[in-house]
């Protein structure tokens, strides 16, 4: 069967099977049978073969497999695929995360940017003009520090001094737009860079902690988020725990209304869960 095919064939599933649930008064969405179809697929006790085309007989057996799974009231496994779904719909990879806080920044910074990347300087104070439009930048970019803070302003302007003194704006001016726009990204981690490895020396060798070397606003965020965490652990626990319970309630193989029955002397009680 080829790729295209078996694909097609999957989308056929999937779409009876969520027509099959509406018509039984459950609402589910493709992404949830997706995923319930291959779990399904996958479990070998179901007995499919992945290597092998699925049979008129296998499609049906797999339709009413998921569709028993879907149905099924109070069931652990189908909220654990459920709030997978859950969590690929709505939480991304660390790489996207960061790539989007960088498209973010880059959007917010983008008028600063095209000041510097599109000035025509000549005279001396537009040079100067410029080079103090390029340490805002650096701050802005960086974060460590506000463009007001005159402490912060003077390590951001030593330390770009230190790599591109104002002697280089002359070949920086005739640059095309995108190796300024480069440039200026590599200045502001160079600059970086420097500025946290001076903090880091003035501890004389002792152990540095890393939280003084963030930019104040991280520190503010920090305990917020944190906090935040925490809290929703706390919640997940107690979700977990009783799911726990539940499970091994269900695991002692006893009927939902036992019979009574006398007690026995000296028999072994299992503790409460």
């Amino acid at each position: 069967m080829s790729g295209a095919h078996a694909e097609s064939v999957i989308k056929n599933i999937i779409r009876e099977i969520v027509q099959q649930c509406a018509a039984r008064g459950h609402a589910v969405s493709d992404t949830l049978v997706a995923f319930m179809v291959k779990a399904v697929v996958l479990d070998p006790t179901n007995g499919f073969n992945v290597d092998r085309t699925l049979t008129k007989q296998d499609v049906q057996k797999l339709e009413e497999l998921c569709l028993g799974k879907l149905m099924e009231e109070c069931s652990p496994s189908l909220d654990t695929i459920k709030m997978q779904v859950h969590f690929d719909m709505n939480y991304t990879s660390r790489r996207e995360f960061l790539e989007e806080i960088h498209r973010v920044l880059e959007s917010r910074l983008s008028s600063v940017s095209r000041e510097i990347t599109d000035s025509r300087v000549k005279t001396r104070e537009e040079f100067d003009a410029l080079y103090c439009k390029i340490i805002t930048y650096i701050q802005l970019r960086s974060g460590m520090g506000s463009p007001t803070d005159d402490t912060a302003l003077k390590e951001a302007t030593a330390a770009l001094q230190s790599v591109f003194p104002q002697t280089e704006l002359g070949a920086f001016v005739v640059l095309l737009k995108g190796d300024k726009e480069q440039q200026l990204r590599e200045l502001t981690m160079i600059v970086t860079g420097i500025r946290l490895f001076n903090k880091a020396s003035k501890k004389g060798g002792e152990e540095t902690d890393l939280q003084e070397l963030m930019p104040s606003i991280l520190n503010e965020a920090l305990p917020v988020t944190s906090k935040g965490i925490e809290e929703e652990l706390s919640v997940s626990q107690t979700l977990a725990w009783r799911y726990t319970s539940v499970l091994e309630k269900q695991s002692d193989g006893q009927p939902a209304d036992p019979p009574r029955r006398p007690a026995q002397t000296g028999s072994l009680q299992r503790p409460a869960a």
